[in-house]
């Protein structure tokens, strides 16, 4: 019955390391898509989904490590809840996972956030390419009107330049 709470420690701890890498995995992401580094970009993906692949498999040990120390817990591993899982250690060994715990909760909003704040840049990215491309393309303007070969404006002093048709 001790193995199974040293191992299903150990199992925390092993989260905790992922969790770091993939807050270093986000930290890169933000510097790829700052640079507009496309490779750097697939491969951050590739290796986040190895991370999470990876963590999917110590949730599904932790469980298998709490059903080890007749703990019931009635999850797999799609419906996983690290705060149910902690609440279920019984008392007496609950102590050894707090910090572990909080550690990980920790870890886990700082992923949230840097991925929010990475998915706000692309977004804010996308937006000012498609301004710039619609201010380039004179979508936001009325077409220029041809009249003998010349290109009419309806504003006097437009820059013809944005109106040529190439």
């Amino acid at each position: 019955m001790e193995a199974a709470f040293e191992t299903l420690e150990n199992l925390f701890y092993e989260k905790i390391l992922l969790y770091q890498d993939l807050v270093e995995c986000l930290k890169r992401e933000r510097n790829s898509l700052m640079k507009t580094d496309i490779d750097g970009l697939w491969e951050i993906s590739d290796e986040k989904q190895s991370i999470i692949s990876r963590i999917e498999t110590v949730r599904g040990n932790i469980l298998a490590a709490m059903s080890q120390a007749s703990i019931d817990h009635g999850m797999n591993v799609s419906l996983f809840r690290l705060a149910n899982v902690f609440s279920l250690i019984p008392r007496v060994h609950r102590a050894r996972f707090k910090k572990a715990y909080l550690f990980l909760l920790s870890l886990k909003g700082e992923i949230e956030q840097r991925s929010r704040e990475n998915k706000l840049f692309i977004e804010e990215s996308l937006n000012f390419l498609d301004e710039l491309i619609g201010i380039i393309s004179g979508a936001d303007k009325p077409g220029p009107v041809y009249n003998n070969d010349r290109c009419l404006t309806s504003q006097p002093h437009a820059n013809l330049l944005l109106h040529k048709e190439v």
